[in-house]
């Protein structure tokens, strides 16, 4: 996706092999200045005791490594003083380049709508200022469709979703009704999910406030405990503080942590035991004690549409979605190893932001 790969040219340093230092271009320039005016001294007799001589003698070898010697610390020190000079120039004339470079580094996704400023920078850079800005109109042209299409879409799959469960609902028996509803109720979600995810990535007001992610965790625990009992499966919490303030969107925590404890579920069979736990540092860890994760989906598992489970009944969203959750409160989901299950944790040690 468009905004994935943003994030990785935004995010992922340069491996490619650096240029060179412009001192180190600028050292054989010096050099070569020194030498040319060496021997315009000797050519144009500028030299007092070189005056009265021939231009052969003047250009003898021996004769002029002998002068090259007597005056090598002057010429060093010349040499020194021309590269201070240089490097006082480069280090001056180039700060506005590094703070530029600054501002470049913090455009991100949800910044995707600023632009370099042309007055601060250098006229000899204005053409690739102007270039870089002219890049950013496109990423964002692209990234705004992208998201105002699945936004539109998923608005427009609410009203046919809603009719059609009305239809199958007056269609089954109570027994067959059960686990349409199940499924309606998940397509619901995912829409509702692909919609709040939409309007962040949009970059408005996320609505974000301080927030206990304890209690977060603790409440949306309880909701689904009936739900996950009911399935077979066991869930428990507990946590490491009383309270844990963090500073975020509370709807997309809910999302991320029901959306780990949905996936919990499907990929666990009945009678495993499912511990939600906010742990010392601030990390909220989802574990499992199933068959976990295959070493073979693991690099790619919080890709969209990626899935440990080809035949489960999962679009391979739901951890794309919680991935992109942490993203937008400055941290990450990852799956840690652990010796038996899966263990998914939601990093906020950093409290949110």
């Amino acid at each position: 996706a468009m905004l994935d790969h943003l994030k990785i040219w935004n995010d992922k340093p340069s491996r490619g092999r650096r240029g060179l230092s412009l001192i180190w271009m600028l050292f054989p320039s010096v050099v070569l200045v020194m030498m040319v005016t060496f021997m315009a001294v000797q050519f144009l007799r500028i030299d007092p005791d070189s005056a009265t001589l021939s231009l052969s003698e003047r250009m003898d070898l021996g004769r002029l490594a002998g002068e090259v010697s007597d005056n090598l610390p002057f010429m060093l020190l010349l040499v020194g003083l021309m590269m201070t000079g240089i490097l006082m120039t480069l280090h001056i004339g180039l700060r506005p380049l590094r703070q530029i470079s600054e501002r470049a580094a913090r455009i991100g996704p949800a910044t995707i709508g600023e632009r370099l400023s042309l007055r601060s920078s250098p006229k000899e850079i204005t053409p690739l200022v102007v270039a870089f800005n002219g890049a950013l109109d496109r990423l964002e042209a692209g990234l705004r469709a992208q998201q105002e299409f699945s936004a539109n879409a998923a608005h427009e799959l609410r009203t046919p979703l809603a009719t059609l469960r009305a239809q199958v609902e007056s269609l089954l028996t109570p027994d067959e009704r059960k686990d349409a509803i199940e499924e309606f109720d998940r397509l619901s979600r995912l829409i509702t999910q692909l919609l709040a995810l939409a309007e962040a990535d949009s970059g408005k007001d996320l609505g974000k406030a301080p927030f206990d992610l304890v209690e977060v965790a603790r409440s949306l625990t309880s909701d689904m405990a009936s739900t996950i009992l009911a399935s077979g499966r066991g869930i428990s919490f507990e946590s490491a503080h009383q309270r844990w303030d963090c500073y975020g969107t509370v709807a997309l925590v809910h999302i991320a942590l029901r959306n780990l404890l949905e996936n919990a579920v499907r990929h666990t069979p009945p009678g495993s035991e499912i511990l939600v736990s906010i742990e010392m540092q601030g990390q909220l860890a989802v574990n499992d004690d199933g068959p976990g994760v295959p070493q073979t989906v693991q690099n790619r598992l919080f890709q969209r549409f990626s899935k440990a489970d080809t035949q489960s009944p999962g679009a391979g969203l739901g951890l794309s979605i919680i991935h992109r959750v942490m993203v937008l409160h400055g941290s990450e989901a990852r799956l840690d190893p652990t010796y038996s299950g899966a263990r998914f944790v939601l990093d906020f040690s950093q409290r949110g932001g």
